[in-house]
């Protein structure tokens, strides 16, 4: 049965391991910010706004703290919750950090020993607020890396999830190949892959599955602007471009399965390839089948983009290299370690990876596959399965 949730027991056992850590930091009382972490704990999404929002980790509970507009929310999402302390707004007459610092010391009866994600509430979306130390009148100790760190190492569900995102990234890049064509426009094509792939998901998976996003489909695939020349671009965005015969594209493809992503990139060509083309797409090629043969448990992830690098300088392309060779991902996009040169982490089984070596020639396009990687006890386990050959991902012109 296909995973649509994480199970709460999972959320039990990362609050009881961040509470480990703070043990051994001696701290009582840990405040995170950061939505993504607050969801990484409890299982609880929201829409981050410019209104503080902060979860509050004890010794044997959680509490909230939060804008009025989502004390309903928390109550029903997350009933275990043992306080929530609320403002009306912000920025209000009493700015919501006084308010915050009223509920941690008489509510919760914090006196010290107190650490946090971040010196203060984010300064996201106009936000302006004083640092909790300002407010407290105590000391704030601030761990920004603590759970980016415990997040490196998934647990099986996490991977189900990510597994499970790769198959819905399939189906999407499967119907974004079939709608590209002569005189399509980039954003009714890809809408309409997107839009198809997650009917489908949805279809499949059931009332159970939760997209956990507020913007935007549970599934895509498309080009962001990735099309022709403009496919030299790494990060282009999207331009509501017309595709032409000749064109080098780039393609993008994932699904969110109860917050976890996959990667799924291709490139592909509208109508035979040319001469330069086919050579780009050959050195891109091998340069990745070099990344994915350094995966192994115990190496560091400098290794895999040592092993790109030396493709692409083989074939004297080095100066046409934007990136690094990947990244980690999961609950956002980009997380760490990365496959740089300069990253000496050791891969551990757990740990999941983009591997995207590509190389830019403004003047033709980019070339740059993404595949979804596992770390395993005796190797990796690759989870994106698109075909990669170049005949493949040739549509034909009609």
């Amino acid at each position: 049965m296909p995973i649509v949730k994480i199970p709460k027991h999972r959320f039990d056992e990362r609050l009881d391991k961040l509470r480990a850590e703070l043990a051994e930091k001696k701290i009582k009382h840990f405040i995170v910010f950061n939505p993504t972490h607050i969801y990484y704990l409890t299982g609880f999404v929201h829409i981050p706004t410019e209104r503080p929002f902060g979860l509050i980790v004890q010794d044997s509970e959680i509490n909230f703290f939060v804008p009025e507009l989502e004390k309903q929310h928390v109550e029903e999402e997350v009933p275990q919750t043992a306080k929530i302390g609320t403002y009306f707004d912000y920025p209000d007459a009493t700015h919501p950090m006084k308010h915050f610092a009223t509920f941690l010391k008489k509510d919760l009866s914090i006196t010290g020993d107190l650490g946090a994600e971040g010196a203060g509430s984010p300064g996201r979306q106009g936000y302006e607020g004083p640092k909790l130390e300002e407010v407290l009148g105590l000391p704030v100790k601030v761990f920004p890396q603590i759970l980016v760190d415990m997040r490196v190492i998934k647990d099986d569900d996490e991977l189900a999830c990510i597994r499970e995102s790769s198959m819905w990234a399939n189906l999407a890049h499967q119907l974004l190949q079939e709608k590209t064509r002569v005189g399509a426009n980039e954003v009714d094509v890809s809408t309409s892959a997107s839009l198809e792939a997650s009917q489908a998901m949805g279809k499949a998976l059931g009332i159970a599955y939760r997209p956990f996003t507020f913007r935007g489909l549970p599934v895509h695939a498309g080009y962001r602007g990735q099309i022709g020349t403009y496919s030299a671009i790494p990060h282009a965005m999207t331009r509501f471009a017309i595709f032409q015969a000749g064109d080098t594209l780039v393609t993008g493809a994932s699904s969110n399965v109860a917050g976890y992503y996959s990667e799924l990139e291709r490139t592909m060509f509208l109508g035979p390839p040319n001469d330069k083309q086919r050579k780009y797409f050959d050195i891109m090629m091998e340069a990745q089948d070099a990344a994915l043969a350094a995966f192994a448990p115990g190496d560091p992830c400098s290794k895999v983009d040592k092993a790109a690098r030396a493709v692409f300088k083989k074939h004297g392309v080095w100066n046409l290299v934007q990136h690094h060779t990947g990244h980690a991902i999961g609950l956002e996009g980009h997380e760490k370690p990365f496959l740089d040169h300069g990253m000496d982490v050791k891969m551990e089984p757990g740990m999941v990876f983009t591997v995207e070596p590509g190389i830019y020639d403004r003047s033709i396009g980019g070339f740059r596959h993404s595949d979804t990687i596992f770390i395993t006890e005796d190797g990796k386990e690759q989870v994106t399965y698109y075909p990669r050959d170049i005949d493949y991902l040739t549509i034909p012109l009609r």
